[in-house]
């Protein structure tokens, strides 16, 4: 049996990955160069990567973002009964806020304030507290001095001021939003783990807010050490991209620097994995979803609002180390609906083909977050996509039937061609007509807000993210 490890990029789409991602693509033996996300935000998609179901199937999207219905038996991490199952997360729709973790063994959500896990969290002790002002930092001192790791708990309580400081200074960010902790906990689980395992880990840096972190290289952006893209709400962005151009090709810029940086990071821990594991290890490395970046051929759009263009859907899937058998390009389209029998498979040291030549996403719901100014129902509609060569159809529960031209040598890219006529296959795919399932969906909402039932410190990070 093999070890294999799924490492989740967060918001980056293939073609920044091509360009910046260098190292891991020296280091994979397999490509699959045509990889679809099955939706265009976090909860729908991870859910769908899990089960192999589209989001109205399994239920997740913005009208319920929690995976506590899921059943781990119906999920990838259920077919690897001989392993131990291993998870450490940065995205909290991905942890276990919302029921992420419940598909693990052993699971550990990583924050800005919680790098140290053997630590107390000091976002939890100060949410237990009464105190204020001073007396919270008194009480987190006698709390860290009393626990079993005094030292990680120091560390977690310093290294949260410090990076909350270094926000809103004229300096590069101090540290990053949990990558080298990922990897470092990561590392730490599997040292003590002797039976084959599965590994999952999720990296937010390439997500909004994006600003210059002391860790990337500096000759790849031009923005100032005060420049961040939460100066500018999405609604603003996508109302007049032209009136905020030169801020979205900086946005670009340190896109792009943040997705060097994640190359640095995991090759560097590929590269432990290899040498420090007596099994063969599979390394799987993809993004739950894209980003727009307010491109024309994207309509203008940014981040991953109410969309399903190339740019959110079209995302990485490479392999290092995969068994023998597979090649080492692979053009066809693959789903990250097939996700769950492809891991499975290679821990099982098999060769599958994942691939299709027709492949399906959706969404539903605008994803959580502020409403926009205007047209709110057009931006919580529901939107269906279907792949058929260079041909790709958009529909939506208000009515849009739109047809797109790829070109399979320009990742992200599409152009508009007309209304389409819906082929019946790709209709058929979907078990509930559109506009029936989204109204349905929005009738039995069980959240009124992402952030309803999480803890004080989940809210933080929504905040900060651009969810609440």
């Amino acid at each position: 049996m093999r070890n294999v490890v799924l490492l989740c990029l967060d918001s980056v789409r293939k073609e920044t990955f091509d360009a910046y991602a260098d190292r891991l693509a020296d280091r994979s033996a397999l490509t699959f160069e045509q990889c679809r996300a099955a939706s265009s935000w976090s909860a729908p998609s991870y859910a769908s990567m899990a089960t192999g179901d589209l989001p109205h199937e399994h239920g997740v999207h913005t009208h319920d973002t929690h995976v506590t219905g899921i059943d781990r038996s119906e999920t990838l991490f259920g077919e690897f009964e001989s392993h131990r199952t291993l998870g450490v997360s940065t995205n909290v729709f991905a942890g276990s806020a919302y029921g992420f973790d419940s598909f693990f063994d052993e699971f550990v959500d990583v924050t800005e304030a919680h790098r140290f896990p053997e630590g107390l969290d000091p976002v939890a002790v100060r949410s237990e507290s009464d105190r204020t002002g001073p007396g919270v930092y008194l009480e987190f001192l006698r709390a860290a001095l009393g626990s079993d790791h005094p030292l990680s708990t120091l560390a977690n309580g310093g290294v949260g001021v410090l990076d909350s400081a270094s926000e809103n200074a004229p300096i590069p960010k101090l540290f990053d939003d949990g990558a080298r902790a990922v990897t470092r906990t990561s590392r730490t689980l599997i040292d003590d783990t002797e039976e084959p395992f599965v590994l999952f880990g999720s990296f937010m840096e390439a997500h909004t807010p994006l600003r210059h972190l002391r860790g990337f290289d500096r000759s790849l952006h031009s923005a100032s050490n005060t420049f961040t893209t939460a100066d500018r709400t999405v609604w603003e962005l996508m109302e007049s991209p032209e009136e905020h151009r030169e801020f979205l090709e900086t946005r670009r810029e340190v896109y792009g620097a943040s997705v060097d940086y994640l190359d640095r990071v995991i090759a560097k821990f590929v590269d432990w994995v290899q040498a420090n594991t007596a099994r063969e290890t599979t390394v799987v490395v993809t993004a739950d979803h894209g980003e727009n970046q307010g491109y024309a051929f994207e309509d203008g759009l940014v981040r991953h609002k109410s969309s399903l263009s190339e740019g959110l859907l079209h995302v990485p899937l490479v392999v290092v180390n995969p068994p023998e058998g597979y090649p080492e390009t692979e053009d066809r389209y693959v789903s990250h609906l097939e996700l769950r029998s492809l891991l499975a498979g290679m821990a099982r040291d098999e060769v599958i083909d994942p691939t299709s030549d027709r492949i399906v996403a959706e969404h539903v719901g605008m994803s959580a977050g502020p409403e926009p100014p205007g047209r709110t129902e057009h931006w919580d509609r529901l939107m269906r996509a279907a792949y058929d060569g260079t041909t790709k159809y958009v529909w939506d529960s208000q009515g849009a039937r739109i047809e797109y031209e790829l070109d399979p040598d320009r990742p992200c890219w599409q152009r508009r061609v007309d209304d389409a006529t819906l082929p019946e296959w790709a209709t058929d795919r979907f078990d509930a007509e559109a506009y029936a399932y989204k109204r349905r969906a929005l009738a039995e909402q069980t959240a009124s807000s992402s952030a309803d039932g999480v803890d004080e410190g989940v809210q933080d990070r929504l905040e900060k993210l651009g969810y609440v």
